[in-house]
């Protein structure tokens, strides 16, 4: 039983080494392109191929060395038994044994010789052609057939004179079999690069498209939705291509619409802000009006002197009120935007800073010929410079503070730099620099800060619409 459990155990052990060697070799696979992995299998293909012929070849030239080399030595014989009775009877018997091996026609791939009993002397027939080159050892030994040696006795008159003796030299076969068998294989090989070279051109023609793809794929990932990849060569691709146009042209249209909601959105909350004012101007502003003539006739009217100030004290109430109003009336809107150009009001603003403030000194650079924005960018853009410089009065401490404004062929730019101490390393945006964030958002806009030790930078950029295009 424990020997059973073991074994069991060495079975689960090589199951486990053998599914992470495959988990590697799939790990390693992934990490190659397609181009890579066609070429690896092509390779491999054509590796085994090349194997198979080689073994095949060799095989096939064993047995053809072997035949040729049988062959030899039986016509040896012949020739040999031919050679020595043709000789018999023409040639002194004491001699036959010394002029056999001149008479001798030997064939390929044998070895002939003779051996005299008279003298002992061993004397081997000519070649009657030199030997190409020969062939690398390891073939030899792969091909090369048994070796193999006959022996014919000569017995002239009843008397033996000696024997001839046939040896198997299949070297000149097998270097003949070499040069042959090398060429084809060369040529194979040859064949076997040029077609994975071909195979490999094709592929990375079929594939370029794919990179194209690719590219356009990372050109949406960025933002960039007027990227197309247009018609690709191939069948197979084509599809891809033109869902990927597709779907450009649909991210296009849904951000396209997703601007459009999100202006209405401002613009619908600036209009309601300016119904609340406009509520809060013709409504509230009568009425105050009205209790501070009240108040007043009170007081002028009163009986005693504690009447009469209680008739000073509404009046005071009554004017704390209209402040309050009025203060809320400027942050639901500025009563010039849209009634005035937007550098008119922009400038009035800055002017009216340095008078409140005299030590502060603020400069105003607007492009020139900036066309004139739709209520809702207006409104953004002062919004911007109401922040920026109470920001740097507020917060920084700035003593400069710089404004500048102008277009690109698609954006609004609006930047302020001020000299103040700078934002804390980790602090938090305000609520008025979030919600104008928000704002710039929701209009397709960016806002960026940057602070340090010199100072405070916004840099804010709104779209142009697209009726405004045309005018820039």
């Amino acid at each position: 039983m424990k020997g059973v459990v073991i074994c069991h155990g060495a079975f689960l052990c090589r199951a486990i080494f053998t599914g992470n060697r495959a988990s590697a070799n799939l790990r390693a696979m992934n990490r190659l392109t397609l181009t890579q992995r066609i070429l690896l299998v092509i390779l491999a293909v054509q590796a085994a191929l090349f194997a198979a012929i080689a073994v095949a070849s060799l095989e096939r030239v064993r047995r053809d060395i072997a035949t040729e080399t049988r062959l030899a030595v039986e016509t040896a014989r012949a020739l040999v038994l031919a050679t020595v009775g043709t000789m018999h009877g023409a040639v002194p018997p004491d001699r036959i044994m010394r002029l056999l091996p001149e008479r001798l026609v030997v064939p390929r791939h044998v070895t002939v010789g003779t051996v005299d009993v008279l003298d002992g002397v061993v004397r081997r027939a000519p070649v009657p052609a030199p030997a190409p080159a020969p062939a690398p050892r390891w073939f030899a030994a792969l091909v090369a057939p048994n070796p193999m040696e006959t022996r014919l006795p000569v017995v002239l008159e009843g008397r033996p004179r000696g024997y001839v003796f046939i040896a198997t030299d299949p070297g000149a076969e097998i270097a003949l079999a070499w040069q042959h068998l090398s060429a084809f294989l060369g040529l194979a090989a040859l064949g076997a690069l040029t077609q994975a070279a071909l195979i490999l051109w094709a592929t990375r023609g079929a594939l370029r498209p794919v990179a194209v793809i690719a590219s356009r794929l990372g050109d949406l990932r960025r933002g960039d939705l007027t990227a197309r990849v247009g018609p690709v060569a191939g069948r197979d691709l084509g599809p891809i291509a033109a869902g990927v146009d597709d779907l450009a042209q649909a991210l296009a249209r849904a951000q396209a619409d997703r601007a459009r909601l999100q202006r209405r959105v401002v613009t619908r909350g600036d209009e309601e802000r300016k119904a609340v004012a406009r509520d809060l101007h013709d409504e509230m502003g009568p009425c105050l009006f009205g209790l501070r003539v009240e108040a007043d006739a009170l007081r002028e009217a009163a009986p005693t002197p504690a009447i009469a100030a209680h008739a000073q004290a509404i009046a005071r109430i009554a004017e704390e009120i209209a402040r309050v109003n009025r203060a809320l009336l400027g942050d639901l809107r500025p009563a010039a935007v849209g009634q005035l150009p937007l550098a008119a009001v922009l400038a009035d603003y800055v002017a009216d800073l340095g008078r409140r403030f005299p030590d502060l000194e603020i400069g105003l650079d607007l492009a020139p010929g900036l066309p004139e924005p739709d209520e809702a960018t207006a409104l953004t853009l002062f919004r911007i410079l109401q922040e920026g410089t109470t920001n740097a009065l507020r917060h920084a401490g700035a003593s400069r503070v710089s404004v500048r404004l102008w277009t690109d062929p698609a954006h609004w730019r609006m930047e302020l730099r001020d000299n103040g101490r700078g934002m804390a390393p980790g602090a938090r945006e305000g609520t008025g620099l979030t919600g104008m964030r928000e704002r710039i958002t929701l209009l397709g806009g960016d806002l960026r800060l940057s602070s340090g030790a010199g100072g405070t930078t916004i840099a804010a950029s709104l779209p142009l619409p697209q009726t405004e295009e045309g005018s820039t």
